[in-house]
């Protein structure tokens, strides 16, 4: 067969389809990782996985490259160094397994490969531009998040003297525009309809280094995020996650209305996948990863003799002042700061008003802490922190 290469890469088309199709076909977990999961260790992994899309209808298909390195090194090195070309590669190839399978089956939209826990693994101090266009991984907390906004996808356009209509795709993040219509031969007739077009769904999140990666003594470094569709909203203010994408430099114009740009371009994460860590102190403090897709999974391995302290504590009446009182006991008074650092401990609940024409609450509770020097107020911070 003829071989079709990406110009540029050496990723040949037709052998990087059967390679992961193989790929997902014969990956198994060992015993230990099955249970965890809760899949069964004789069949391959991802074959289950895809009757769990089939059962569910969610289709997004979550690929950890350590499966991958342990089958096909080279599959995961052109998937490194050539993401943008192997990744709608990978959900061409499942999209066929899949419906080869279930061939009456029907979802919401194609099936999505996301791939995740990639060896590229980045401080975001050492991001330079050896990383772009390449897949990497880094860790960090959300600490905002913008509102969502549309992001036209496709654009129809109708000419205003005959009424041909014609959809153009959005190409590199340019639409272009046709100059002559087709059927009446008129130059520059067309209009721009948005009502219908097609948008997607985009949403920019700023991502900071934790306080353990930061040296001491400098400020902490940022890194703005592109979500797009499903991805959007699926990590808060506040969360500690793990982000995978593609690390992408674009220009900048010095003015709008011009096509002149400036020599240092603005980068970004153009993110593919987002694994939440939670910490659970009461387990001994160690960090376990929940996914944007498997949050339920993630929950806390108390004990049965914790879960009936609990219960007992959760019919005292006076659980509100000993819960307070036992925040910083060392300092003391600030009754009502510690209530308030216990409410934001806890948190809220998430409220939506989309029916009522207003944007949605989130669960997490600021707080504003104003004070003369010396009343503690790091302290408190501290012991917050070290929970």
């Amino acid at each position: 067969d003829n071989q079709v290469v990406i110009w540029g890469t050496d990723v040949h088309v037709n052998e990087c389809k059967r390679r992961f199709i193989s790929f997902l076909k014969k990956f198994h977990l060992n015993v230990e990782e099955a249970n965890i999961e809760g899949v069964d260790p004789a069949q391959p992994f991802y074959m289950q996985k895809l009757e769990e899309i089939h059962l569910l209808e969610r289709p997004f298909l979550n690929v950890d490259c350590a499966h991958i390195k342990q089958i096909d090194r080279t599959m995961l090195s052109q998937l490194i160094a050539y993401p943008q070309e192997v990744v709608p590669i990978f959900d061409i190839a499942v999209n066929e397994l899949f419906f080869t399978i279930y061939e009456d089956d029907t979802l919401p939209h194609q099936i999505q490969v996301r791939p995740y826990n990639v060896d590229l693994f980045k401080n975001m101090r050492c991001l330079d531009p050896e990383d772009i266009d390449k897949l990497v991984s880094l860790t960090g907390m959300v600490i905002r998040s913008s509102l969502i906004m549309p992001e036209m996808r496709s654009a129809y356009f109708s000419c205003n003297l005959c009424g041909f209509h014609v959809q153009v795709e959005i190409d590199r993040g340019r639409i272009a525009e046709p100059t002559i219509c087709t059927s009446c031969n008129t130059a520059h007739s067309f209009e721009l309809i948005h009502n219908r077009s097609l948008f997607a769904d985009k949403q920019f999140v700023k991502l900071q280094e934790t306080p353990e990666e930061m040296p001491a003594g400098q400020t902490p470094v940022t890194v703005t995020i592109v979500a797009h569709n499903d991805l959007v909203d699926a990590v808060q203010p506040g969360d500690r996650v793990q982000v995978t994408g593609i690390f992408r430099a674009v220009p900048v114009r010095m003015n709008p209305k011009t096509r002149n740009v400036r020599s240092v371009y603005r980068t970004y994460i153009d993110v593919i996948h987002f694994r939440r860590h939670k910490t659970f102190t009461a387990v001994g403090g160690n960090e376990e990863p929940a996914t944007n897709d498997d949050e339920e999974a993630s929950s806390s391995k108390f004990s049965k003799e914790r879960l009936a302290q609990f219960r007992n504590l959760s019919e005292r009446s006076d659980i509100y002042e000993l819960l307070s009182n036992a925040i910083a006991p060392s300092i003391f008074g600030h009754e009502d700061i510690k209530k308030g650092i216990l409410l934001q401990l806890f948190g809220g609940s998430k409220k939506c008003f989309s029916e009522a024409g207003r944007k949605s609450v989130r669960s997490q509770i600021n707080i504003l802490l104003c004070g003369d020097p010396g009343t503690a107020k790091s302290q408190l911070q501290q012991y917050v922190f070290r929970l």
